[in-house]
């Protein structure tokens, strides 16, 4: 079982370094104008694009994933709430030129081919727009073999040092960028990850019975624990 098949069949909401409580975080110290047009790739079951339809944000949200794609549905119907739901690939977004005024990933774009996806973020924002991104990076080089075995359960492509990043954004059309936040995987960012349960996570049926899942799960967690001293959680916000 690949990593993204086991957060699909556990629905986990906010399984990106910092969790839920990165999330809020965000949000609590970026101002957002009241009724802003918002895209969230990679939304995953839709925990961050409820969050934010709730607070009275224009949400689409898109996820490549069909089953993810389905709880997410299934969330905002319990919640009350409609939310524009879309199958797509970040690398080719289903949208016009400057439909949005913000652009927000939770570890998504390390998945992807980075220069294709940024470059899409940046054509679907409207000129002065913001992307905000919190992604896995490199903090410092790591053994080539165990930086392959750690790409390759993954599914990342190529896993980026912070100073690549930078480029990366600056290459595909932003004017600038900042980190607003540089993490290492300490014991915090471990009890932030659990800190806000989610009572709308719907697990397959008999999800917890499946072997392979808690062997995909407990090599998730091998992986991050024995690489933890090559790894940090970045937030970035670059302008369009």
């Amino acid at each position: 079982m690949n990593y993204i098949n086991m957060l699909s069949k556990l629905g986990m909401g906010s399984a990106h370094p910092g969790g839920f409580e990165a999330t809020l975080r965000l949000f609590r110290n970026e101002h957002i104008p009241p009724k802003s047009r918002i895209l969230e790739v990679g939304c995953g079951t839709g925990r961050t694009a409820c969050y934010l339809t709730e607070r009275g944000y224009q949400v689409t949200a898109i996820d490549l994933h069909e089953k993810m794609l389905h709880k997410a549905r299934l969330r905002a119907k319990a919640m009350g709430l409609n939310i524009n739901f879309i199958q797509a690939d970040v690398c080719s977004l289903p949208f016009e030129d400057e439909q949005f005024d913000f652009v927000i990933a939770e570890s998504v774009t390390v998945f992807t081919n980075a220069s294709e996806s940024l470059s899409e973020y940046c054509r679907v924002l409207a000129k002065g727009g913001t992307l905000y991104d919190r992604e896995l990076v490199l903090d410092k080089p790591m053994p080539a073999e165990t930086l392959k075995e750690l790409e390759d359960f993954f599914g990342i492509p190529h896993l980026m040092e912070r100073q690549e990043w930078q480029s990366r954004l600056l290459e595909s059309g932003f004017s600038n960028e900042e980190a607003l936040e540089y993490n290492h995987f300490t014991d915090q960012m471990k009890q932030d990850q659990t800190r806000h349960l989610d009572p709308l996570e719907r697990r397959d049926e008999g999800a917890l019975l499946d072997m392979t899942l808690w062997e995909t799960l407990f090599q998730h967690d091998k992986m991050i624990l024995n690489n933890a001293e090559y790894l940090a959680s970045v937030l970035f916000k670059a302008v369009k």
